[in-house]
């Protein structure tokens, strides 16, 4: 029995030029689990709003979702008891002052006995493990506990589908985890789940996957029968499970006969001679040779990116030497409440002129803080932050100051501009350049980021897609000439081609000589970035030096909420030493072969 039936969807916001949705056509039967994926802008959330109940079309053929007719006033209205939508942020979704009175406010306003209601938030409680969470109050939770608290409060009440809008997106790897399994329960309960992501290895275990692309629907199948269309998944500006980028280059080699989507279905595909991996000391089976041919070929291009043999595009080198910035014995404290909320304690942290370093760490652990301090937005209330041995009482250290570039977490929110190129020139300006310098600095950043003046910098910037508007805010930092970037969770809300695209420019920048500090919940690309990490967990440094495998470092990012980088987990299964894991996926494929 089809729960969602959908036939010539079409909506389209107030002032826009075209439709977000275009006609889309959408089957979910009873009981299904869909993942919904496609690039920034091809419709998922609006996708999820119409469902739920949250906005409606502008016209259909058909438009029915759990019998009710959403085209109708009454049928609006209607979906909203039997459809529970679940966005990425769980702070807008938390309204009670406990998780107990969080899961209660739903029952309470549809004014059910205070018996049931009690009887209800004790079951959801046991079934979403937060019992011993429910008197906390929902602001002191962490990232994985606030979403699953939302999650528990949305399936409090009785419901017959779930559509979650990239519930983990804000979360730590721990985090979305306990959520993705809250989700797999659900749905083998025998709920109706339409995830929506952008992670594909989420995508492995639903039961179909729907791609959209321009607010329609271009693919409906198996996800292996998706991710083995290598020119599809290229064309929609799609990526690949770890696992499954790997096992693409080994398909087109012949090395194995089917695309794995897992860890576990790549050990298993993985022709034997079991000797070569179980014997750490056989490793001439897999001789560590890297190619050009790679899984990456499967990849989405990057816009912007050189074609092989062609000249880079120019970097926004940094000008002069680097810029060292160092924490010496240094605390800080939000002021909230009577005694304050402390977000980082006795932090020393030494950052060279020129190098990469990953700030790792749970959601709350004080990365973002961190970040702030060494830029000088905050001060610290115990110890000091130098710039270059310079504090900020020194002559000298303003300017410093000046070519230490901060990239926020949403970057695009900071875009004000009624054209790109003013958008990256505001800051130049600010500093005083005259007219002639001004323009050549515009002109190199928004190339470098791959977005040149000649094509983009007359345009709005939110004409531009959610990666383009990611790089263009990413320019307006370049443009001033830092010596060192920092950068808070840039891959956040991306979709796979956005993050290759932006991958590409921190590459050219630090092949240019720029630092670049990178707070992520994304190992596996802090890895591949960075020479060096720092873990803190609840505002101190755990951990802080070269990467640490292979002798007990990938246990303790898992203590601390945290997945070790996936070639590392998978030489280890391989037997080898996973200290000498490539920090690329491609570059194992020739290793494996």
């Amino acid at each position: 029995m089809a729960l969602i039936e959908v036939t010539g969807l079409v909506f389209r916001y107030a002032g826009a030029t075209s439709d977000a949705l275009a006609g889309l056509d959408l089957t979910v039967d009873e009981g299904e689990f869909v993942a919904v994926v496609g690039a920034n802008g091809s419709g998922k959330s609006t996708l999820a709003r119409l469902l739920g109940g949250l906005a409606r079309p502008a016209a259909a053929l058909e438009a029915a979702v759990c019998g009710h007719d959403l085209l109708t006033d009454d049928g609006h209205q209607a979906v909203r008891r039997d459809v529970g939508v679940l966005f990425q942020n769980p702070d807008n979704q938390l309204v009670g002052a406990t998780v107990e009175e969080d899961l209660a406010f739903g029952l309470e306003n549809l004014a059910l006995p205070p018996h049931d209601i009690a009887q209800r938030v004790d079951e959801t409680l046991a079934e979403f493990d937060l019992i011993d969470l429910r008197h906390r109050e929902p602001h002191l939770l962490s990232g994985g506990q606030k979403q699953r608290t939302a999650l528990a409060g949305v399936l409090a009440i009785p419901r017959r589908v779930l559509v979650l809008d990239e519930p983990t997106a804000m979360l730590d790897p721990a985090g979305r985890d306990e959520v993705l399994e809250a989700v797999r329960r659900a749905a083998a309960g025998g709920l109706t789940v339409v995830l929506i992501t952008q992670e594909m290895d989420e995508v492995v275990p639903a039961d179909r996957v729907v791609a959209l692309a321009a607010g329609r629907r271009v693919f409906d199948g198996r996800p292996a029968r998706l991710f083995a269309d290598g020119a599809l998944v290229r064309d929609l500006s799609l990526g690949l499970p770890p696992a499954a980028e790997i096992g693409a280059g080994l398909v087109a080699r012949g090395v194995v006969s089917h695309l794995p989507l897992s860890l576990d279905e790549l050990m298993a595909a993985l022709p034997t001679p079991t000797t070569a991996r179980t014997a750490p000391g056989q490793a001439a089976a897999f001789a560590p040779a890297l190619a050009p041919a790679s899984a990456s070929a499967l990849a989405p291009s990057a816009p912007g990116t050189p074609a092989p043999g062609a000249p880079s595009p120019p970097a926004a080198a940094p000008e002069g030497d680097g810029i060292g910035l160092t924490c010496r014995d240094v605390s800080f404290w939000y002021d909230e409440g009577a005694a304050g909320v402390e977000a980082l304690r006795d932090v020393d942290l030494t950052v060279g002129a020129g190098e990469r370093l990953a700030l790792l760490g749970p959601t709350g652990s004080g990365k973002s803080t961190l970040l702030q301090l060494l830029r000088g937005l905050l001060a610290p209330d115990r110890g000091e932050v130098l710039i270059d041995r310079l504090a900020a009482a020194d002559p000298g250290y303003l300017e410093r100051q000046r070519r230490v570039g901060l990239v926020f977490q949403t970057p695009e929110l900071q875009l004000f501009a009624s054209t790109c190129r003013d958008d990256v020139a505001f800051g130049p300006r600010q500093l005083g350049w005259d007219q002639e310098r001004v323009g050549r600095a515009v002109e190199r950043a928004l190339t470098t980021v791959g977005l040149p003046a000649d094509r983009f910098g007359a345009r709005h910037p939110y004409s531009l897609s959610g990666g383009e508007q990611r790089r263009l805010a990413l320019a307006g930092v370049l443009a001033m000439e830092p010596a060192v970037l920092l950068l808070d969770e840039p891959f956040v809300s991306l979709d796979p081609a956005s993050r290759g695209e932006l991958d590409v420019v921190l590459r050219r920048l630090v092949a240019a000589g720029m630092g670049l500090v990178l707070a992520t919940h994304d190992v596996d690309r802090a890895y591949a970035l960075c020479d060096r990490r720092v873990v803190l967990d609840a505002g101190r440094v755990v951990d802080a030096g070269p990467w640490r495998l292979g002798d007990g470092g990938e246990e303790l990012l898992r203590e601390h909420r945290l997945r070790p980088p996936f070639v590392a987990e998978l030489w280890g299964r391989l037997g080898r030493d996973a200290s000498q894991a490539p920090p690329q996926f491609a570059d194992a494929v020739e290793a494996l072969s």
